[in-house]
């Protein structure tokens, strides 16, 4: 029993210590962080303040629609699948005379003479010689509903790369403005926000402009 007292009477360092008085407890140094964790706090609190100043994210539901993906110069364009029958190298292109200049001339695609249209020229971007990612995009559209147009129309398109082929939302598509891409906002259909332009193919197919296959 005397030794049980005397544990009683052990102190937080096993010395003998008396109680606490009147009900008071034995002083604690308060705790300081340190700068370590007051830059780390800082830097959290700054991470939490740049994400709530973010946009919240664009709702994404509703019809989409598939794209292939092309650049033209530094410009993103992208195009329905649909309207896309073939892709192939620039390659055996005959210049063709008193055609517009932005028709590059024609090519064989399977027996099928098609003009090759070069969209950097026909959308007054700065010109770029071809290279090894350059294709010609082989695109149909109909062109029963156009003066003149004798139903399924077929034209190469010059670009600089194929990129991807991607699903975007409907609800993604922002309506172009001619200050951003000047006279080609009549052939989009609208621009996403990381700027990637989708083209109108009908609008643009039905463009008298591209119609000189049947005079080559």
């Amino acid at each position: 029993m005397e030794n049980m007292d005397k544990m009683k009477n052990l102190g937080p360092n096993g010395n003998s210590s008396p109680h606490p008085i009147n009900g008071s407890t034995p002083s604690i140094h308060e705790y300081q962080p340190t700068l370590v964790e007051s830059n780390q706090l800082a830097k959290i609190w700054a991470r939490r303040a740049a994400d709530l100043a973010k946009p919240p994210p664009v709702k994404t539901e509703g019809s989409t629609h598939d794209l292939l993906v092309f650049r033209l110069a530094d410009e993103q364009y992208g195009i329905k699948v649909n309207h896309v029958v073939e892709i192939y190298p620039p390659e055996q292109i005959t210049p063709v005379p008193r055609t517009p200049s932005f028709v590059v001339g024609v090519f064989s695609a399977r027996g099928r003479l098609l003009s090759v249209v070069d969209l950097r020229a026909f959308f007054g971007l700065s010109n770029i010689d071809l290279s090894e990612t350059s294709k010609i995009i082989v695109v149909a559209g109909d062109t029963t509903k156009q003066k003149g147009g004798n139903g399924r129309f077929e034209v190469g398109l010059l670009a600089d790369e194929v990129e991807d082929v991607i699903t975007i939302f409907e609800d993604e598509l922002e309506p172009t403005l001619s200050n951003q891409i000047g006279g080609r906002a009549d052939h989009t259909l609208g621009i996403t926000a990381n700027m990637l332009v989708v083209l109108n193919l009908d609008a643009l197919l039905q463009n008298t402009r591209l119609i000189v296959h049947e005079d080559v």
